[in-house]
């Protein structure tokens, strides 16, 4: 009788840790993993907002990506997060030169870059797909954005 009572309370204790490590999943995908999705998708979203609209300019700051945001939803694009609220998530080198990005992009077409990260310089999660994670949206604009013209470097 003594086993058996051992045995349930092993199994007692792999569920219970089972089910803590399901819990902490499902916390982690809820409250960190898509909210910083969505805010990576709406980051990239605006960058390449900017870079279309004024000349392949990098924004200066997250200001300049206010006239982005209008242009966006006029276009009937999505801004999943305020843009205010993406700094708390979203942290973007802003000195950034878009002459060598479309070097980098002309050169090798499988560069990566990591000019949008997390605060701490990590990764960003892109739950949703390649196509939301903005360092790689940034660069499929800037090939788009050579193929479409002869320099394409800003003027």
């Amino acid at each position: 009788m003594a086993v058996w009572k051992r045995l349930l309370l092993v199994l007692a204790i792999v569920f219970a840790m089972g089910a803590c490590g399901l819990g902490y999943s499902l916390y982690q995908t809820v409250h960190v993993k898509i909210p910083e999705s969505y805010a990576a998708w709406t980051t990239g979203n605006l960058l390449v907002e900017y870079l279309a609209t004024h000349t392949n300019q990098w924004p200066r700051g997250l200001e300049d990506l206010r006239s982005a945001t209008n242009s966006l939803l006029e276009k009937g694009g999505h801004v999943w997060v305020p843009l205010d609220r993406l700094p708390q998530s979203v942290k973007v080198q802003w000195h950034t030169d878009t002459d060598r990005l479309f070097q980098a992009a002309r050169s090798n077409s499988k560069v990566r870059i990591h000019l949008i990260t997390r605060l701490d310089g990590s990764p960003l999660w892109a739950v949703w797909g390649t196509d939301t994670e903005p360092n790689t949206k940034v660069m499929w604009y800037l090939r788009w954005s050579l193929t479409t013209s002869n320099t394409g470097s800003s003027q």
